[in-house]
């Protein structure tokens, strides 16, 4: 027999033996004899969040009217009173609690029962009455945390009464899931529950999928910086069902960029185990990379289908992916992030990294593209942009979204190619610009000629833009147009940028005010300026803010008649068509520079612009007159 107790991890439960152990006396035989010292340690185990159960061979009436007389019985969850083996009666108390043998106290006088419980489960912390409970309080693995309202217990209650009536029931798991009334909010304030959240990440193990620890002090800094990252979205997830409230259960930081889509965070509380929120949520955020540190309890996919889940508010209103209104978002990446706080219903045409390619949605080609030309095109799959089924899709889902998001301020920068076949594609410098600087004799150039439009132009195809969306998206009741920021953050902003973002905002605003069921989003107005990480990128709380903003605007007008579908005058210049109005500009040679980058075949092509022969030979290829389109 021991004669120390060393706890080897924090306890979150302690098992219980009752005869000679919880008190004096055997029940079966006579009257016993409550320890006062153990009902304080009951009391006061759950007042840090340590909940207590038993394990006991007895008749289970007799106990419980024992210890409901005395006020206790509710201070126990999943009790196993019988006459059974201790270690049948452990696993299922375990089992039924969601949690790992590693964090369970076991405490019984009988040295067969104790060796039985740690054959059985060799991580267990087991001991005799006589080691554990004198300074059971005093060690750190029962610190816990304050609790005297007794929440975590009231938490395992709920799970109790669940348990119950599923072993009761002949329902399927899944049909039993079904009638749960199980409902999930999303909580992107994360900073508002950040002490909840450090514990859930530090204190969870079998559902913590990747474990990073926030243990120290500068773990935390790194993790508070890593929440304002414009390409990090976060939320707390807090459930209910109809046997209570069971609070913030889940949290997950992820990771989206053009090019990145991982899970850094993903850690849920054991209480609500095996009914599917961990799949649910994780196909919501689109299936991202994981790298899963084992052991955990259960995979992330059990379910072939989760489908009892419904998505609430903070007020509860339903908010489910399937009675969402549908969220049509189109163009660049701040998107991406504002996408990611409103409906969960969403087609997203935003830029993204295809095949180490930037494929840009925010192009006046793929808006205004012409559908026969698109079709039929044999070089447009060829070209590293959007395809042929990325236009057609967006075709079909304009006319059915219900919400639309528009950002077009980088459509305002940049060149075009149209191909042979008559599709405009814009050359940004970020993507295909580089692309077409260290390929210059990529198959898909082949035919293809090179444009430079002036601020004329890209007026005109912006407005044209505005103008298609508002005709072609005719079950939208509420159409949003965000601005640009045009606040310098670093001295990075030039005066010409500066320029053509405000001259962005002020035709965009006068759209939004010329034509019912529009919104101009101001970013000057919306991200206050600390939020500003440079001039074109946000913290997470600045896209948040953006997004609240959106989702308010939707919800005051919800009930308005007002705001039914309108469809917009047609603009008188839409019948030109995209070809005819980019060809009006100023054509570009080959040898142009189209990318940011100045390495490889780039730095030849900028070599031969700079010599005396190149200057004289491109006053031949190039037409120093081009038409002007007024904006």
């Amino acid at each position: 027999m021991s004669n120390s107790f060393e706890p080897t991890a924090s306890i979150k439960l302690v098992i219980w033996d009752l005869d000679e152990t919880f008190w004096e006396g055997t029940l079966s035989e006579g009257q016993v004899r409550l320890i006062d010292n153990n009902i304080n340690m009951v009391k006061t185990l759950t007042d840090r969040g340590i909940v207590s159960s038993i394990s006991s061979k007895n008749d289970f009436d007799n106990v419980r009217e024992l210890l409901t007389h005395e006020g206790l019985w509710d201070y126990f969850v999943f009790p196993q009173i019988s006459w059974d083996p201790k270690g049948g009666s452990v696993a299922s108390i375990i089992e039924q609690a969601n949690l790992r043998p590693d964090n369970v106290l076991f405490i019984d006088d009988n040295s067969l029962n104790i060796e039985e419980i740690r054959f059985r489960f060799p991580t267990i912390m087991a001991g005799y009455p006589q080691d554990v409970l004198p300074h059971l309080l005093d060690v750190e693995a029962t610190k816990g945390k304050d609790d005297r309202s007794h929440s975590r217990l009231k938490q395992y209650k709920q799970l109790e009464n669940k348990v119950t009536d599923q072993k009761q029931t002949a329902l399927s798991n899944d049909e039993f899931l079904r009638q749960c009334d199980i409902k999930l909010r999303f909580e992107y304030d994360v900073e508002s529950h950040l002490p909840r959240v450090i514990e859930l990440i530090n204190r969870s193990n079998q559902l913590n999928y990747t474990k990073i620890r926030l243990e120290t002090d500068e773990a935390v800094a790194n993790f508070k910086e890593q929440l304002k990252r414009h390409d990090v979205f976060a939320a707390g997830i807090f459930a209910k069902d109809r046997y209570g409230d069971h609070g913030l259960i889940g949290f997950y930081m992820q990771m989206r960029n053009e090019r990145i889509n991982k899970l850094t965070h993903y850690v849920w509380s054991c209480r609500m185990m095996n009914s599917g929120l961990e799949q649910y949520v994780y196909e919501r955020l689109g299936k991202p990379e994981i790298k899963i540190a084992q052991p955990v309890s259960n995979p992330i996919v059990t379910f072939p289908k989760v489908d009892w889940i419904t998505e609430v508010t903070q007020d509860d209103q339903v908010e489910a992916t399937g009675q969402a209104p549908q969220l049509l978002l189109i163009g660049s990446c701040d998107l991406t992030a504002v996408a990611s706080y409103c409906s969960p219903n969403r087609i997203e045409f935003v830029n993204g990294v295809k095949n180490e390619v930037m494929t840009r949605y925010d192009d006046f080609g793929f808006i205004l593209g012409d559908a026969a030309k698109v079709t039929r095109s044999r070089q447009i799959d060829k070209i590293p942009a959007w395809t042929t089924s990325d236009f057609t899709n967006f075709v079909d889902a304009l006319p059915s979204s219900e919400i639309l998001v528009v950002s077009l301020s980088a459509a305002m920068k940049g060149s075009y190619l149209v191909t042979k076949d008559g599709v405009v594609v814009r050359i940004h410098p970020e993507g295909l610009g580089n692309f077409i600087d260290t390929n210059p004799w990529a198959e898909f150039l082949k035919g293809v000629s090179y444009y430079d439009i002036n601020d004329g132009i890209r007026t005109l195809l912006l407005n044209n833009s505005l103008h298609l969306f508002n005709n072609k998206a005719t079950s939208a009741k509420h159409k949003f147009l965000l601005g640009a920021n045009t606040r310098d953050v670093g001295g990075v902003l030039s005066d010409e940028n500066r320029d053509l973002m405000q001259h962005y905002n002020k035709l965009c605003k006068a759209f939004c005010a010329s034509v019912s069921g529009w919104h101009f989003v101001s970013i000057d107005d919306v991200v206050s300026r600390e939020k500003l990480l440079d001039d074109r990128h946000y913290t997470r709380t600045g896209y948040m803010d953006i997004a609240t903003y959106i989702n308010e605007r939707v919800r005051e007008t919800a009930s308005d008649d007002a705001l039914s579908p309108t469809t917009g005058t047609e603009y008188a210049n839409l019948s030109l068509s995209v070809e005819d109005v980019v060809r009006a500009g100023r054509p570009l040679s080959a040898l142009s520079l189209f990318g940011s980058k100045r390495g490889g075949v780039a730095h030849i092509k900028r070599a031969i612009k700079l010599t005396p022969v190149f200057k004289v030979v491109r006053k031949f290829v190039v037409r120093e007159s081009q038409p002007q389109i007024a904006g």
